[in-house]
């Protein structure tokens, strides 16, 4: 190759990479999703990628998502076996085969077979536990179903890597763990306590703590003392402001806990170590200004990812947002730099 035609193509090149840096950063991909219809669900069945929405379960293909089923009933709550995905809708449990795409009601030892189901999980045996309105928690295991817990108010559950089951409900957080139940509670028996009985949600973010929502606080369980005495953190009131709803939180390595709130995306940033040591067991409340960095609100030119209300982070670290008719993938590093330049990755605690 000459000389100056060699000297050209080295200068495009990298003129070409000094325009990469320059050009704002972007969703890795966005995905339009039809019917503009709250998320509930991001599921991953083996190599398949599923969106399951308050009406309708999509399917990730070619690069955008396919409507393969639609519910007559709401959904609200869903989760993924190895060829079937169940679905808890305000009309009770379907299983829906994923090679078919066939729905089958699947009922429950009650006198009320229709009972809107409030929580899916799958535990680590593969067992899949429900929870229904007004009738407990059962657990679906080689082929049959029992019920576990009779308990009428069960609001939210999971299950984590300690091979706990965790129940939210109305008078308490009841953990079933080396074949017995332990209950959390407002009273805190031999040190058992929450702030709250009343349990509106769980959450287990990507580090395995497991988040606690009540109506009166919110606790964190870490996911190293879950496997110790799985006693509770401090606890603070609310995250952002009173009264704001989080959907879902994340841990994003070298970054800290982002959630997808009712006000948007906030990120706790993490401290080098132990980032929850800093609350101390006064503390009061999480505050926006002290504590959490809000993230843009419009979002690389997408502002759907801003308003998610699911966010979810894969094997290979890609960051999933779902918002109401669109889902939007980050890789790690451009999510990292969504965070204003300022932003001091320090946590400290508000009393």
């Amino acid at each position: 190759m000459m000389p100056r035609l060699r000297q050209s193509l080295r200068a495009l090149r990298v003129g070409l990479l000094l325009l990469a840096g320059s050009l704002p950063l972007r969703a890795q991909t966005r995905y339009p999703v039809a019917g503009n219809e709250k998320p509930v669900a991001l599921l991953q069945q083996k190599k398949d990628t599923y969106l399951v929405t308050q009406q309708s379960v999509f399917r990730l293909e070619h690069k955008q998502f396919v409507r393969k089923y639609q519910s007559t009933a709401p959904i609200q709550c869903a989760v993924s076996t190895d060829t079937v995905l169940w679905l808890g809708t305000q009309r009770g449990a379907m299983r829906l085969n994923t090679h078919h795409f066939k729905a089958r009601s699947q009922t429950l030892p009650t006198s009320a077979p229709d009972a809107s189901i409030t929580t899916l999980f799958q535990d680590a045996t593969g067992s899949v536990w429900l929870g229904a309105a007004g009738e407990g928690a059962f657990c679906y295991a080689q082929g049959a179903v029992r019920k576990e817990l009779s308990i009428p108010s069960v609001n939210t559950g999971l299950a984590t890597a300690d091979s706990s089951v965790w129940i939210g409900t109305n008078i308490g957080l009841n953990r079933w763990h080396r074949q017995q139940w332990t209950r959390y509670n407002e009273e805190g028996v031999a040190n058992h306590e929450i702030p709250d009985n009343i349990v509106e949600k769980l959450l287990l973010d990507t580090k395995g703590n497991l988040w606690v929502f009540m109506s009166a606080g919110i606790s964190v369980f870490s996911g190293d003392a879950q496997q110790q005495a799985a006693e509770h953190l401090p606890t603070v009131t609310f995250i952002g402001k009173p009264g704001n709803e989080v959907y879902s939180v994340a841990y994003l390595n070298g970054l800290g806990h982002v959630f997808a709130t009712a006000m948007g995306l906030l990120l706790l940033p993490a401290e080098p170590a132990g980032h929850f040591e800093s609350l101390e067991p006064t503390t009061d409340q999480v505050a926006p200004k002290q504590l959490l960095v809000p993230l843009p609100s419009s979002v690389a030119g997408t502002p759907k990812a801003s308003s998610a209300q699911l966010i979810r982070v894969d094997e290979k670290q890609r960051v999933w947002l779902a918002s109401a008719g669109e889902v939007s993938v980050w890789t790690a590093k451009a999510f990292h730099h969504l965070l204003p330049p300022k932003a001091a990755p320090t946590l400290r605690a508000q009393k």
